[in-house]
């Protein structure tokens, strides 16, 4: 018995030797560094350690509790590539801003990640929280058409998968579990440095091994999309909204219910009304669901302490996008602009001291 424990002490040793050598070689790698100051920006998830929007949202988040002023952005696409915080940063100088906005992501997700920033704060930082989230048809798509696949229903969402992946929740008829204390979470994320290390390498390697394609000059985009492509982009939504034509009544309810989230742990939020180009608003069916159901939304929430509502809706010039949903890079600058006046124009929004 004293043979068998001394030999397994001796295997244990020489595995924690090998780990520990990994995880200097993995944190000695410039690619494996992640900036310490400044805000989040999940648009700088492909130069960072983690690759992947939702990686970096999930990962990441311990930057967030401190007891700075801040300004969380988060929804979709056209949240990350309307708001970029180094332009916002120089208008709203009051706080740091955060983009932590996930490409595909819908209201569940947003909520989740609303619920994972809260989870690595203290009380102290999350009353200095200002959620900044931008709402459009497409961000209250139903789970049901988002996220379910065949093998498991509900599916799992982008931060679901990242929550599982390198052990940090586990499964359970109930939800995710948490497995490491969220005060945890930074020293979690540099102990699987190899693994990131390792996950970058196979990404890295499988780029190399794919056989290169010629790449034509790009050719000058048209200013509005020509009909065919218009009506292209529309099937697009219609079957990623899941083909009703209408939205339920249940993403809404989810978006109350994390706006409640927020103001009870002590922060506020600034409902963004996001805008479309005037072909794509007027084509959707969605859109006048949507319509609906954000008007009653807003008269649930008016006078509600801590909430504000800012529209973009007419800033639909159809020249303006680059396609049916983003806006055009000059574009966003108006974008920051005009959400930089509504962050600015009430101190109080910024933080509760």
């Amino acid at each position: 018995m004293k043979y068998i424990l001394r030999q397994a002490a001796t295997l244990t040793f020489f595995l924690l030797l090998l780990y520990g050598l990994a995880l200097a070689i993995a944190s000695a790698v410039p690619a494996m560094r992640q900036p310490g100051t400044g805000g989040l920006d999940t648009a700088s998830a492909a130069n960072s350690p983690f690759m992947t929007e939702p990686k970096y949202a999930f990962l990441s988040r311990s930057r967030l509790d401190n007891a700075d002023d801040k300004v969380i952005l988060l929804g979709a696409s056209n949240m990350l590539a309307g708001f970029r915080p180094a332009r916002l940063q120089g208008l709203v100088p009051a706080a740091t801003i955060h983009n932590l906005a996930i490409g595909g992501a819908n209201i569940t997700e947003v909520s989740q990640m609303v619920d994972l920033v809260l989870e690595a704060q203290g009380s102290a930082a999350r009353r200095h929280n200002v959620f900044v989230i931008g709402v459009w048809y497409g961000l209250f798509a139903d789970d049901r058409a988002r996220w379910y696949t065949p093998d498991r229903h509900p599916g799992d969402t982008d931060l679901d998968i990242e929550r599982y992946r390198y052990g940090f929740y586990r499964r359970t008829a109930s939800g995710p579990v948490p497995l490491l204390p969220s005060q945890w979470l930074a020293g979690g994320v540099t102990l699987i440095k190899p693994f990131l290390l390792v996950d970058r390498l196979a990404r890295d390697a499988s780029k190399a091994l794919r056989p290169a394609r010629a790449v034509a000059a790009p050719a000058a985009p048209a200013s509005v999309p020509g009909l065919a492509r218009q009506r292209e982009y529309l099937a697009f939504w219609d079957d990623y909204m899941g083909g009703s034509g209408r939205l339920g009544e249940a993403p809404f309810a989810t978006l109350q219910q994390t706006v409640a989230s927020i103001l009870a742990a002590g922060g506020r939020v600034l409902l963004v009304d996001l805008p479309l180009p005037r072909w794509h608003a007027g084509g959707s069916p969605y859109q006048t669901s949507y319509r609906q159901h954000w008007q009653a939304l807003q008269q649930r929430l008016d006078g509600t302490a801590g909430v504000s509502f800012f529209s973009l809706r007419d800033a639909d010039q159809p020249e303006d996008f680059s396609d049916e949903v983003h806006p055009r890079p000059r574009v966003a600058e108006r974008w920051a602009e005009r959400l930089a006046g509504s962050l600015n124009q009430v101190p109080e929004r910024l933080a509760r001291r």
